[in-house]
């Protein structure tokens, strides 16, 4: 039953994303479009599903005169987030291709942060009246205070959509990067091509800038990271990356340019002489399938070093992927799937450090839980530790109910993230197969806090038997919540129910954080109170490993939730 309500979660995320794409979707916007052309009557759409990207639909009136073009960012742009997800725009544009108006029609990022840019007199006004060409190039246009992200999100989705509209033989559209705008620093480029003067475009590639010498003469060529890896984030932003090529586009060295990143870790890569020859003598096409996974990182900043492996494989497949639509284009073939930030995929599982360290975890929780060892008090309080610290703090590896939802509906990233992968395996079959929670009761970090914090003052709080029986239900209405949010794709997330993104402290919210900090306090009167009474998550791992031989309440819970789950699929 616990598969089935998975099955119908993911089978209707399909359908969800097939529909996005149709065209009839457009009777949706129709009334939009009204409010900005009163006399608008149809909007008509005569492309295929996978040509749609590269164009615009056509509005017209009861004559059937056209009097306006139409497009919406969404789904060719859902790759490009702005706080916590992608926003819908829509353009509307007279026949000559010229901006009239710009709507936000829907938008997964934050409320707020959306309600700001809406909020804000000037952002979506500010692009009114510009041309394809003048979209492309958006750096004069300031985000909104308050919401950078979003803004810039909206800007980039906005751009990258634009960008994919066939230009009927015309050559490349160069995109100027919002966040950064300027050409690629004098001083960088100095130290790929010490005789440097000058950088310019190339006309041939938007991706590769040409280097001149003093006379003017070009002396060597150079990739840009930016704008192509401007999403691609280290330890606390995106850095500007470039990489110098031979005539046979064959890497001789990278520069890291200007960054957003922790400036001490950058400054750190800069240094590493030994990391930034580790890419010389790749082609573009052995560049652009490498797994930053697998690059040695530099010693104290991992993550900013990882991210520059990364902006180098996410270049390098610009490069390409620009070469290949060139190539495609008198077949008119181009993918309406190619998306400036999408890497190649290896196609196998490639087992990091992180990964190592939380199958190792992993493993010794198993063999503590289902093992006489667990009696040990040095032993089991030395392995909570360890949880903590390593598991929690350092990994963030953690089975929650935004983990098992993003993976019924979009797949398992087992070649990312295999140790989590294996987590969460473990967590789901030793308690089919052996009938013990071993997650929950030792593998989990916010349960191992309140082990350790549990009965430690000398005043309990003593809860009559009601109101206990009344909070077991908690979970289960949140399990309901999750599954619904699943189904029928509303716009809440379910970090927020749960503490275990406040582990990541980093990029916690507000929500989790007061869950985490709530469950915790509690914990110190009521024992384990967030495991037992507010955690959905563990209720699933608890159903799943103690069916018994009869019929329960709980059953029959669960079966009516699969039955509305499949209702909802099929309805919708």
């Amino acid at each position: 039953m616990f598969a089935s309500i998975l099955l119908c979660i993911h089978w209707q995320h399909r359908e969800y994303l097939q529909r996005q794409v149709r065209v009839e979707s457009w009777s949706d916007v129709l009334p939009v479009i009204q409010e900005v052309l009163p006399e608008a009557d149809v909007v008509v759409d005569s492309s295929t599903a996978e040509a749609a990207i590269e164009t615009a639909a056509e509005v017209r009136d009861a004559n059937g005169q056209a009097i306006a073009r139409v497009l919406r960012t969404s789904p060719a742009a859902n790759h490009i987030l702005g706080f916590s997800g992608p926003t819908d725009v829509l353009l509307v544009m007279n026949p000559d291709s010229k901006v009239i108006a710009v709507r936000i029609l829907s938008s997964r990022d934050t409320r707020d942060h959306v309600q700001k840019v809406l909020d804000d007199e000037h952002f979506l006004q500010s692009l009114v009246g510009r041309s394809r060409q003048e979209l492309l190039n958006l750096q004069d246009v300031d985000a909104v205070s308050g919401a950078t992200l979003t803004s810039y999100a909206i800007l980039e989705s906005i751009r990258f959509r634009v960008s994919k509209l066939s230009t009927d033989g015309a050559g490349p559209s160069r995109l100027t990067s919002l966040k950064f705008p300027e050409p690629p620093r004098l001083e960088d480029v100095s130290l790929l091509y010490s005789d440097a003067a000058k950088v310019e475009p190339d006309d041939d590639n938007t991706v590769v800038w040409k280097v001149l010498g003093p006379d003017n003469a070009e002396i060597g060529k150079l990739l840009r990271a930016s704008p192509a890896a401007d999403n691609n984030v280290g330890y606390q932003g995106p850095t500007d990356v470039l990489i110098a090529v031979d005539e046979q586009m064959a890497v001789t060295g990278i520069a890291v340019g200007v960054s957003y990143d922790n400036e001490p870790y950058v400054g750190y890569v800069r240094e590493d002489e030994y990391f930034r020859k580790l890419f010389n003598g790749r082609d573009l096409s052995s560049l652009a399938a490498i797994d930053a996974n697998t690059v040695e990182g530099v010693s104290g900043a991992t993550m900013t070093s990882q991210s520059v492996a990364r902006s180098l494989r996410l270049a390098a497949q610009a490069s390409v992927d620009e070469e290949k639509a060139r190539e495609a284009a008198e077949q008119k073939q181009r993918s309406a799937s190619a998306e400036l930030s999408n890497g190649a995929a290896s196609g196998r599982a490639v087992i990091s450090l992180r990964d190592v360290s939380t199958i190792v975890i992993t493993l010794l929780g198993v063999v503590l839980g289902l093992t006489h060892l667990r009696g040990r008090k040095w032993l089991r309080i030395g392995y909570q530790v360890v949880v903590i610290c390593w598991l929690g703090l350092m990994n963030g590896d953690m089975v929650s109910q935004a983990l098992l939802l993003g993976w019924a509906q979009s797949g398992i990233p087992w070649q990312n993230a295999f140790g989590l992968t294996l987590l969460t395996v473990a967590a789901l079959l030793v308690p089919i197969s052996t009938g013990r929670n071993v997650y929950c009761a030792q593998i989990c970090p916010h349960g191992a806090v309140q082990q350790l914090v549990r009965r430690r003052l000398p005043w309990q709080a003593k809860l009559s038997p009601r109101i206990l029986a009344g909070l077991r239900y908690l979970p289960l209405l949140l399990i309901v919540w999750v599954v619904a949010i699943g189904l029928l794709h509303l716009p809440f997330s379910p970090v927020d129910i749960e503490p275990f993104d406040a582990w990541v402290w980093s990029i916690a919210g507000v929500a989790t954080i007061v869950v985490a900090v709530a469950g915790l306090v509690a914990s110190l009167f009521i024992p384990m109170a967030y495991c037992r009474f507010g955690c959905p998550t563990g209720a699933v791992l608890d159903y799943i490993g103690g069916g018994g031989k009869n019929w329960n309440r709980r059953d029959t819970f669960v079966l009516i939730l699969v039955v509305t789950s499949f209702l909802a699929s099929v309805v919708r």
